[in-house]
């Protein structure tokens, strides 16, 4: 009985995954021509990059990739496969494409900024101009707080002219697309996306710059932030910086959330290296 149960459970997965026309098109795709890359997938489906990684981020359970990073069908995906033959009229009229998403996942998608990144990444001239605003912002209103930052993290003093400050902001940048592009490298080989990281890189410092804003609001409202506030702010503005760049990463890199927070990981913990180093001197 419970093998059965199993069973069951995971073939109502699979319909279930399979309830979005999308997702049958890069299983139908798959299993006529073997294998397809990215711009292939792409072309097939006529949709934006960001709705594409987002797709292939859901059958990361029924696809994987070979050494060219092309992806291909696993044997759950061949199964999935004989599923739609055999059950086409269940997926024209049934439950499994009428199940709307839940709220609560719904809103994780945006709090972790995979939603904003994603639609970001389908419309490259307002994602250019978006990031271009955000690093704009973070350079001026960085300089005006005082602080020095260390990508996501601020410091009161450090042993350069505060002149410096935009520069730090705009270099903080460039150190976080660089370490993610090689840690995805060096972890899973993938060369794409550096492009769509550029901008998504901008996007993620967007919640760091909480601090600095709050900093400049309460010196012109003549009540200064104390010691833990700004501490709270700033973590808080990591934690989230940290999710967003895990989306960005995910979603250019074409990887899993949970591959795609490795880079992010190892990102964070390089720049927590370089803010004690700094603070030291």
């Amino acid at each position: 009985m419970g093998g059965r149960g199993g069973l069951e459970g995971e073939v109502s997965h699979f319909f279930t995954m399979l309830g979005h026309p999308l997702r049958r098109k890069i299983i139908e795709y798959l299993r006529e021509h073997g294998r397809g890359g990215f711009i292939d997938l792409k072309a097939y489906l006529n949709v934006s990059t960001g709705t594409l990684y987002y797709q292939l981020d859901l059958l990361s359970g029924l696809i994987e990739q070979d050494e060219k990073r092309k992806y291909y069908l696993n044997e759950k995906g061949r199964f999935a496969y004989q599923l739609l033959l055999e059950s086409g009229e269940r997926f024209a009229s049934s439950r499994f494409i009428k199940r709307k998403p839940t709220v609560t996942g719904y809103l994780t998608l945006w709090l972790i900024g995979w939603r904003l990144i994603s639609r970001l990444y389908g419309m490259p001239r307002l994602a250019t101009l978006f990031s271009a605003v955000i690093l704009l912002y973070g350079a001026s209103v960085t300089y005006l707080s005082g602080l020095y930052p260390i990508v996501f993290i601020y410091v009161e003093r450090l042993p350069i002219s505060p002149s410096w400050i935009p520069m730090l902001f705009i270099s903080g940048y460039l150190l976080v697309n660089l370490l993610a592009n090689l840690t995805s490298y060096i972890a899973y080989g993938t060369k794409e996306g550096v492009k769509h990281l550029l901008l998504g890189s901008a996007v993620s410092l967007l919640p760091s710059i909480i601090l600095p804003t709050a900093y400049v609001a309460a010196k012109e409202l003549q009540t200064p932030l104390t010691s833990l506030q700004a501490q709270v702010l700033m973590l808080i503005g990591m934690g989230y910086s940290l999710c967003f760049l895990t989306s960005a990463i995910s979603l250019s890199k074409g990887l899993a959330a949970e591959k795609a927070a490795l880079p992010a990981s190892v990102t964070l913990y390089a720049i927590l290296g370089l803010a004690f180093i700094l603070s030291t001197l």
